[in-house]
């Protein structure tokens, strides 16, 4: 494969030269390097966007560093609403890049890894996770263990990785991590671009989050076998909503399986249209008209009758087709009288 962009080194130069390129005029073999190189640049600028994030909580601290009152998580927000008010961001997004940023000036190979492509803004945040609130011995045996090969490994894998050497290191790792982020479990609501809202409860127990899923699913099992014609998805988001809200107040779970059962019913086939009044005529006739040439072909009318005869002759089968049903002439019926 072609090694035109890929091999050249991040930064202004490169970023000139892919903006040069005609894209419709490169080869098949030259595009996907291009797009690396792409790639590669895109890593090169986010960790300059990041080191001026950095900078402005560094500037922000040393302008009131004289004040006692101004604690480091006072200067980080401070810093935070700065970046918010300039880039006119949500809060939680300035908060996030901006621990990102700061988080990245503890780990330099890693944010000149970032620097020079040779890692993304995915595998960055993956090793800045793991790498949270550990000791900087055993973080700079993670990065050392890991970061030669970050770049070609899959973020998941890079992630299962960190925690296995982690957990090697320090055994209460996990556990700590566990404790800490149950602290901040809590419900989040926001509203979709479609306008349908998203309600769910973040950083649960892993116990009572497994048991509550059981039961979802245990009721809407039992839903579906009753007769609710819906997924098993839509049925979980039905009892959630309704165990949640008021509706299932005080109900017994045989009453909730009952109400599912009743608002997902069996979707029931179209019924054809009622024919209009022309055409039932219409249809009645021609059904008349076979009925009279079956009385024709039992010999019960004379097979030379015409015009009026056989007029008469509808009349009367449109007759017996009105009463009931009929029933057609047998060996053992006697001979019919003459007409």
């Amino acid at each position: 494969m072609s090694c035109r962009f890929s091999s050249l080194r991040t930064g202004p130069k490169l970023a000139k030269r892919l903006a040069q390129v005609e894209l419709a005029s490169l080869p098949d073999e030259a595009v996907l390097d291009y797009l690396h190189a792409e790639v590669r640049q895109l890593a090169s600028q986010q960790a300059r966007v990041w080191t001026a994030m950095a900078e402005v909580e560094r500037r922000v601290a040393g302008a009131y560093a004289h004040d006692a009152e101004w604690t480091p998580e006072r200067v980080f927000d401070c810093a935070a609403y700065e970046i918010l008010a300039e880039l006119r961001v949500s809060k939680p997004y300035a908060t996030h890049e901006l621990g990102y940023a700061v988080d990245l000036e503890a780990m330099p190979t890693v944010a000149a890894a970032l620097r020079s492509g040779e890692l993304d803004r995915t595998r960055v945040l993956v090793l800045l996770d793991v790498c949270a609130g550990m000791s900087d011995a055993h973080r700079e045996t993670i990065i050392a263990e890991l970061l030669p090969t970050a770049g070609i490994v899959p973020p998941a894998k890079l992630r299962a990785e960190a925690q296995r050497i982690a957990m090697a290191l320090d055994p209460e790792w996990a556990e700590r991590r566990y404790r800490e982020a149950v602290k901040n479990k809590r419900v989040v609501r926001y509203i979709n671009q479609d306008g349908t809202v998203t309600l769910a409860a973040e950083d649960q127990d892993a116990a009572e989050a497994h048991a509550a899923w059981s039961r979802l699913t245990a009721l809407a099992k039992a839903a579906k076998r009753a007769g609710a014609h819906a997924s098993l998805d839509e049925l979980r988001s039905a009892i959630s909503m309704g165990l949640q809200g008021p509706r299932f107040t005080g109900w017994h779970e045989r009453d909730i399986i009952a109400y599912l059962v009743a608002q997902f019913p069996k979707p029931v086939a179209d019924e054809p249209a009622e024919p209009s009044d022309s055409e039932s005529i219409e249809a009645e006739y021609f059904e008349a008209e076979l009925l009279a040439q079956e009385l024709l072909d039992q010999g019960l009318f004379d097979e030379d009758c015409a015009g009026q005869q056989y007029g008469e002759l509808v009349d009367i089968a449109v007759a017996m087709r009105r009463t009931g049903p009929r029933r057609l002439r047998s060996d053992q019926d006697p001979d019919p009288p003459p007409v």
